[in-house]
């Protein structure tokens, strides 16, 4: 194994556990379904630095430990780490169809983009869980929560632009493992 294939094992095992931790103790959750949160960040971080299949990797990996601590393993719990996992494979694409430039524009765009499909996929989610669990979720009260939703999106997206900024340039510096692709 090459030097920079430990490093990108190593940054994508401690953003697992970082999602792990922003998971369970910084996020605040309002009902059932919605919450605010900043546990994707690792996932978007590993895609600028190692690549979208890493951040692809790291998002299945760090949610399906997430939700083995936080509700156990039950038939939808594939629901829930899919849109995770897409959004780091979303926000590596787009940022290497940029060249890798750490800029605010292609940052942006990324991390945007990245949170749509995340957005989209934990809606489908939520339906498709409460049609499994007898729904609990009627088709009327997840069209009322996409407007809560698309606001929740965009607030985190641009926390998450303002925090993977500085956070890419520095880790670029530092890493030779962000510097390859």
């Amino acid at each position: 194994m090459k030097k920079t294939a430990v490093m990108d094992l190593c940054m994508c095992a401690a953003a697992a556990a970082l999602h792990i931790v922003l998971e369970l103790f910084c996020t605040i959750r309002i009902g059932n379904d919605l919450k605010i949160t900043l546990a994707a960040l690792p996932f978007i971080v590993i895609a600028f630095l190692c690549g979208p299949l890493e951040g692809f990797i790291t998002g299945i990996v760090g949610t399906l430990l997430s939700q083995l601590l936080t509700y156990g393993i039950t038939i939808t719990t594939p629901f829930w780490i899919i849109p995770y996992a897409v959004q780091g494979l979303t926000a590596g694409l787009v940022f290497r169809g940029f060249k890798r430039k750490v800029t605010v524009l292609n940052m942006a765009v990324s991390v945007f983009s990245s949170g749509f499909a995340s957005v989209v996929l934990m809606w489908i989610a939520s339906y498709l869980d409460g049609v499994v669990f007898f729904k609990y979720w009627t088709p009327e009260i997840l069209i009322a929560l996409i407007p809560v939703r698309l606001l929740v999106w965009v607030i985190i997206s641009a926390a998450y632009t303002g925090i993977s900024i500085p956070l890419c340039r520095a880790l670029l510096k530092s890493c030779p493992a962000g510097q390859k692709k």
